[in-house]
């Protein structure tokens, strides 16, 4: 009879956490954010976008671009269209600039140009 006592105890010790916690998860999951999203409260202007032609031609080009550039210092945010073979990227001109993000594309054998 103890045990039950103790493990009733322990479930409603657990169902007052879990509904305590409840309330920040649903206030994060709905901020909007998604992968190259701003965070609320900080100014767009803090970021810069730039758009490239890239000479990829199948779903393994988009793969290996996306794996490797979505980790080069700076870079925020990428959007990668095997369709229209363009790269886009949103990054931190603080810690990187379209020179190195070029240069990086075309360090994984790409032909890359800058979009206008």
């Amino acid at each position: 009879m103890k045990n039950i006592s103790s493990i009733c105890m322990a479930a409603i010790l657990l169902a007052g956490i879990s509904s305590a916690v409840q309330p920040a998860r649903a206030e994060a999951g709905n901020s909007g954010m998604e992968y190259g999203m701003q965070p609320a409260g900080k100014p767009d202007k803090e970021l810069k976008t730039v758009t490239f032609s890239v000479n990829m031609h199948c779903g393994k080009c988009e793969e290996k671009i996306r794996e490797n550039i979505s980790y080069e210092k700076g870079v925020k945010g990428l959007e990668i269209s095997l369709e229209d073979k363009t790269v886009k990227i949103v990054y931190d001109p603080k810690k990187t600039d379209v020179r190195k993000l070029g240069d990086a594309i075309s360090g994984l054998g790409y032909e890359v140009e800058v979009k206008e």
